[in-house]
């Protein structure tokens, strides 16, 4: 038979169903009572702090433990956690009977287990409301080297303004567990620190592994067509285009206004011929002078000087 694995992944992230009957399976293989215990735990702190329901999972197989098993210290530092598992005092006191040599030491090792037992109860009695955001849980400890390491309980409830230190402490719960090893290190040695991480998610959907498989390799393909569609250069000739009103509004320098300027108000001289003498037909011989200079002078630089102020007109506009 193929070994049932129970850790970190499988109890932090298998359904209801299926993880109640992982654990049935776990110990009918291994018949390690600590190990199942130490899970249950888990289980417990997993359903004070997310969204679904895995509270009171598999209650008879406690009880058969908790009634049958040979006692251990681990039984023993964790059984008040499942108090409620049993029926009646007459029941509950015989497990204590089992596992304790007096009451007095019954109360001295399950102190710490007592005061988290208060915690998860006050938090499974809470009513948080439903929103359209997902929450997650990102978490750092330290394992048994006490080096650090993060780790992220999805979907879990929001956490009410002033619970932060609760929270951290039902987190610390997980210290008391030595079930969560990594190459023989110990894993949840010590709580650091934890944030809760707020997504929304609008809609979601998710199609079998091997047409993810295989659409994971068309969307690959299909990226690598458009980034060599957009490297191929065009072998057309590149036509230019009018500028758009955009441009044309645009800052222009000076050069730019002055050949707009030639181009619509050329002078006489750069008429064509026929223009030209159309344009200098009235004009008086060129031998005739005042002050000095020829009309045809005096009309160029009468042109120049209107051609100048068009100019700086249209540059003091764009300013």
């Amino acid at each position: 038979m193929k070994e049932a694995l129970l850790g970190q992944r499988q109890i932090f992230g298998m359904l209801r169903k299926s993880l109640e009957k992982r654990v049935a399976q776990r110990y009918e293989q291994t018949k390690n009572a600590a190990e199942i215990v130490e899970a249950a735990v888990a289980i417990l702190v997993r359903d004070a702090l997310s969204v679904g329901d895995f509270a009171y999972l598999f209650p008879e197989l406690i009880r058969e433990i908790f009634l049958t098993a040979a006692p251990n210290d681990t039984l023993r530092r964790h059984c008040v956690y499942f108090r409620d598992y049993f029926v009646g005092e007459e029941e509950w006191q015989t497990v204590i009977d089992r596992l304790f040599k007096s009451e007095e030491e019954y109360l001295e090792l399950t102190k710490q287990a007592r005061s988290y037992r208060k915690l998860l109860i006050k938090r499974g009695a809470e009513t948080f409301e439903k929103t359209a955001f997902q929450f997650d849980l990102a978490t750092v400890f330290k394992d048994g080297n006490g080096k650090r390491y993060a780790w992220t309980l999805r979907d879990t409830k929001q956490i009410p303004i002033g619970q932060e230190s609760e929270t951290a402490e039902i987190l610390e719960i997980l210290t008391t567990l030595t079930i969560f090893q990594t190459g023989g290190v110990r894993r949840f040695a010590e709580y650091v620190k934890f944030k809760s991480i707020k997504t929304c998610i609008d809609t979601q959907h998710e199609a079998s592994q091997p047409e993810q498989e295989e659409l994971s390799e068309m969307d690959s393909s299909d990226e690598k067509c458009e980034i060599s569609e957009k490297e191929e250069p065009s072998e057309e000739e590149p036509v230019l285009a009018e500028p758009s009103n955009e441009n044309k509004k645009g800052k222009l320098n000076y050069q730019e206004i002055a050949d707009q300027i030639d181009a619509k108000y050329p002078l006489p001289w750069e008429l064509p011929l026929n223009e030209s003498a159309a344009a200098t037909a009235h004009k008086p011989k060129s031998s005739e002078r005042r002050h000095g200079k020829t009309q045809e002078e005096i009309e160029q630089g009468r042109e120049k000087r209107k051609w100048e102020r068009k100019v700086k007109k249209l540059l003091t506009g764009r300013r």
